[in-house]
């Protein structure tokens, strides 16, 4: 199969750990040409337990026909791999899965459309803290982002889903001001909007 026909294409990365292999998915435009580069946006929740790939059959991603390659990349926080894989996200939220989207984004380095100085990402809720936290940890990798209804300090989520994989504060102090957003705002480059609704806590 010729490159230029592929609309959905599935690959393959190793974690940050540099011993899981994980997988992501990249979306083509419709009128794709190999000897052009694109951006990139990579689109991801990325909150605990869930998967940014999925082996259904699905449309590429609709913001490629604006000129985009769009990724989908599963971290260490994927569901279906179990307990051990998932047990290092624990007290570490914001940290262990952003470090493995990093890796999935220079996984495609090498090709040679993929223009790696134009990456962007975007998310709401999780989603938010995903593109914030990219954006914000991995200046090199990352150049804008769109968070939406983020949670940039996890001392003022709601403690019933976050003391549930950050355990309480007086017990991981470290794993809160590591995922604090707030640290990393002054050294920010790149361009960060930041939106949220009225209803959203």
């Amino acid at each position: 199969e010729k490159l230029g026909l592929k609309k959905v294409e599935v690959f393959t990365l190793i974690s940050a750990d540099g011993k899981t292999e994980l997988h992501g998915v990249l979306h083509f435009p419709s009128n794709f040409d190999p000897t052009k580069k694109y951006p990139l946006l990579l689109s991801n929740y990325g909150g605990p337990s869930t998967n940014a790939f999925r082996e259904t059959f699905t449309y590429p991603n609709a913001l490629t026909e604006y000129g985009f390659l769009v990724a989908n990349i599963d971290g260490r926080n994927v569901a279906g791999r179990g307990k051990k894989l998932l047990d290092q996200l624990y007290g570490n939220l914001s940290i262990v899965e952003m470090d493995d989207f990093a890796e999935g984004i220079k996984s495609l380095y090498e090709r040679p459309y993929f223009d790696k100085e134009r990456v962007g990402v975007y998310g709401t809720s999780y989603g938010g803290t995903t593109a914030a936290a990219c954006l914000l940890r991995f200046p090199d990798v990352f150049h804008v982002a769109v968070a939406n209804s983020a949670v940039t300090d996890w001392r003022n989520y709601d403690t019933i889903y976050t003391e549930r994989f950050m355990n309480l504060l007086e017990n991981n102090k470290a794993g809160y001001e590591a995922a604090n957003l707030m640290n990393y705002a002054p050294d920010l480059k790149g361009r960060l909007m930041i939106y949220y609704g009225t209803n959203d806590n």
